[in-house]
């Protein structure tokens, strides 16, 4: 499960780094999203491990994920609408320009 979940996830990390930075930015920031990432996936499996050790159940851990994961959903609803507002306003502004 975990190769089929990082085959289809981190290949589209560029494409959302794409979509919501600057194209002159786009490597700089897709290596640091993938570094992120891979520090991220090794934390939560240590992390998870010593909740595990110090109560005995998966139960805290599982909790810690999610909370992990509705944080990382949070950053990316709000990196989503701010590339869209920026595509909205540049829109408006461009029909500006044509209108007499």
């Amino acid at each position: 499960m975990f190769g089929l979940f990082q085959g289809g996830i981190v290949p589209s990390y560029a494409i959302i780094v794409r979509e919501a930075m600057p194209a002159r930015e786009a490597a700089t920031r897709v290596g640091l999203v993938i570094l992120a990432s891979v520090v991220g996936m090794s934390f939560g499996g240590w992390i998870s491990g010593v909740i595990f050790d110090a109560t005995g159940s998966y139960a805290a851990a599982f909790m810690n994920g999610l909370g992990w994961n509705a944080l990382n959903v949070t950053i990316m609803a709000g990196l989503l609408l701010r590339a869209r507002r920026r595509l909205v306003l540049a829109s408006a502004m461009s029909v500006e320009r044509l209108t007499p």
